[in-house]
């Protein structure tokens, strides 16, 4: 079984360095068998000081190093095709092949990919981030290696969490009926982000609690193989007899079921040991499952009692982990404090929770991410209006529907990125059905660090076409409680959307000075006088991008520069009242959205626009280009590299409007 984090290894002082030799997988595979622990130890430290430099994802790869380390060692994974589902424990594979000297720059603008990406090295398959999809790409892969002589394994890892999404059970069913040569290794820590939930979860908590099977299995081998000459033939003939001894203690095993052979569970902290394992389930014909048992966040101090916390750490500055060496990474330059607001996280699962204290109907609902979209709180407050569904977002939303349809409130918190896997879902089980559900879309726009698999670029275009629906955005806290309690009113779906950043630390205009939140309604922050509008520009602004604009509109009047600023707060309905008054009355009408061009709340406003009387405006769009956004240290970076930064916004307005006196 997997050793405790207490008892993990530590480099001696005096071992030679190994990990500084392993430029490539072959450097590795020339260590012996008895210098794998070590270099798993020297690995442990590396990432235990470099990721809480860097930030990332650090319980997930302290918990496979000695999985990454077998792997590397048994398969040529340059040849061997190896997916790692999500991909964001990628770190140790990424330290064999050749990336360790630029490790420093991990999730850096400019930097490696916090997830595995072909375009850094060969040994990366995909550019992945979304969960349960090895299985089906590494049956892929071994379709295409049917034609050559001596086929390339095809090897997928993926945890106990991502087993649990449909696509993944849908792999494995084809995978067993077609006999396809594939390896699936399944990581069992117990926890996606948090704690593993439903059948499944359970379902492997049995065969992992079924100690007295591994240890009798491990003791026999141990017995025959001590015996002279024949030991190996008798363990390998008395193999069928153990499996009818776990197949009596451990019931029903889905995975057989399904075709697939079934290995485990073995102790993934025993790099040995998962050599020797690796090497005999590479010779088995068709679909194997290895059941390996880890522990999230090995070594980290924190990990035996919150393996949450430890799941993703921002960069310096951190707590420094004993036994860390400071030498090895630069601190990076801290910038510039702000005033800011609380996270428009924390905003929502703030307004959510006293609104559900006040409405019995209102349930909260996500999928594998209660800490990411900020419902601890409500779960703890009102656990039975609670309701994680793991790693499931088409069943997610099916049940919302049906909440929907028995009369309850709904809130759907998902990533704007996740949403996206249950489309379908949306579409006729919420919106065909005119249910109202909410959906709170935290992550909408972009999301620095994390890149283009979790940039939340696409919602308004694929959410703006279904009939009947309300999407708005919040420009700062006070609009988000205001949003939800407007939502929550109403008869039929409503998205909300929301980046990962700050509120503003300062609101510009009371609450109780503020227009009324009603759908189709906009709000006019700084106006032009009748009489200049022909000359002057107007911003319509969607979402957080206000507050960018409301800079850039105060830098162009200290120029004399007069232009007006809308926050249009609904990208569906539009206020097709306001907007055709500033189509007829202005020299430019500019939109600004943190969304791909294609479809969002421009395209929106064009359609409008290419309906109202008497139109004069040109109309230009300001929103992320058509291309995929690659990662970057932070978020403003991002928004600086579309053009959607305050600075950027300004000087697009100096090009349209001529300096003119600001009455």
């Amino acid at each position: 079984m997997p050793e405790s984090s207490s008892s993990a290894p530590r480099p001696s002082p005096s071992a030679p360095d190994l990990l500084a030799r392993i430029d490539s997988p072959a450097d590795l595979k020339r260590l012996t068998l008895d210098e794998l622990p070590v270099l798993c130890a020297q690995t442990r430290e590396f990432l235990l000081h470099s990721v809480q430099q860097t930030g990332g994802h650090l319980g997930s790869n302290l918990g496979v190093v000695e999985l990454a380390t077998a792997l590397h060692y048994v398969f040529d994974l340059e040849r061997d095709r190896c997916v790692w589902d999500v991909s964001h424990q990628c770190y140790p594979h990424k330290l064999f092949t050749g990336r360790r000297a630029r490790f420093s720059t991990l999730r850096q603008t400019g930097g490696l990919c916090g997830f595995t990406h072909p375009d850094e090295s060969p040994y990366d398959q995909f550019h992945t981030g979304h969960a349960g999809t090895s299985i089906s790409l590494a049956l892929g892969l071994s379709y295409g290696a049917t034609h050559t002589s001596e086929a390339p394994h095809s090897i997928a890892v993926i945890g106990d969490a991502s087993l649990g999404a449909g696509v993944a059970f849908e792999a494995l069913n084809y995978a067993g009926a077609s006999k396809r040569k594939v390896l699936v290794i399944l990581n069992d820590n117990e926890w996606s982000i948090s704690k593993s939930v439903g059948s499944l979860a359970r379902y492997l908590s049995r065969i992992r609690s079924a100690k007295v099977v591994q240890r009798a299995q491990e003791e026999i081998h141990k017995l025959f193989h001590a015996i002279p000459v024949i030991g190996e033939k008798v363990d390998r003939t008395l193999e069928d007899m153990a499996e009818v001894v776990r197949h009596t203690l451990v019931p029903g095993h889905v995975f057989e079921e399904l075709g697939v052979t079934y290995v485990g569970p073995i102790p993934g902290h025993d790099v040995k040991y998962l050599v020797e394992n690796l090497q005999r389930v590479r010779e088995l014909e068709g679909t194997v499952l290895l059941h390996v048992l880890t522990e999230k966040g090995k070594g980290h101090p924190s990990a035996p009692t919150h393996p949450e916390r430890v799941h993703g750490v921002k960069g310096a500055p951190a707590p420094r982990v004993a036994g860390a060496e400071s030498s090895k990474l630069p601190a990076p330059a801290s910038a510039p404090a702000k005033v800011q607001g609380p996270a428009y996280t924390k905003a929502f699962a703030d307004a959510l929770l006293k609104i559900a204290e006040r409405d019995v109907r209102v349930h909260a609902l996500t999928a594998g991410m209660p800490s990411g979209t900020g419902l601890e709180a409500f779960a703890e407050r009102l656990p039975a209006r609670f309701h994680d569904t793991g790693i499931t977002e088409q069943h997610a939303v099916a049940m919302a529907a049906g909440m929907a349809k028995a009369g309850l409130r709904p809130v759907a918190a998902i990533y704007s990125t996740f949403l996206q896997r249950a489309y379908d879902q949306v579409f006729q089980e919420v919106a065909l059905q005119h249910l109202p559900v909410l959906f709170c879309m935290d992550r909408g726009g972009l999301v620095g660090a994390d890149g283009p698999t979790h940039n939340g670029v696409f919602d308004i275009a694929y959410l703006r076409t279904f009939p009947g629906f309300t999407l708005c955005a919040p420009r700062d806290a006070t609009d988000m409680r205001r949003m939800l309690e407007m939502s929550l009113t109403l008869s039929g779906p409503v998205g909300v959307r929301y980046p990962r950043d700050n509120c503003p630390g300062v609101e510009r205009i009371h609450a109780s000075e503020r227009r009324e939140m009603l759908p189709g309604t906009a709000e006019v922050l700084f106006d032009v006088e009748p009489h200049e509008r022909a000359n002057s520009v107007v911003i319509w602004a969607f979402g957080a991008l206000v507050n960018q604009a409301i800079e850039a509109v105060e830098r162009l009047r200290q120029r004399g520069v007069s232009a007006a600023l809308v926050d249009a707060r609904f990208a569906k309905p539009l206020d097709e009242e306001l907007l055709f008054q500033h189509l007829a009355s202005y020299r430019a009408l500019i939109t600004l959205e943190e969304h791909q061009r294609a479809g969002g709340f421009g395209s929106a406003v064009l359609e409008a626009a290419s309906r109202a009387p008497n139109a004069r405006a040109q109309v230009k769009l300001l929103a992320i280009p058509d291309r995929f956004i690659e990662h970057m240290t932070t978020r403003e970076e991002q928004l600086s590299e579309c053009g959607l930064d305050a600075e950027s916004i300004e000087r697009f307005v100096r090009q349209l409007a001529p300096a003119q006196r600001v009455s």
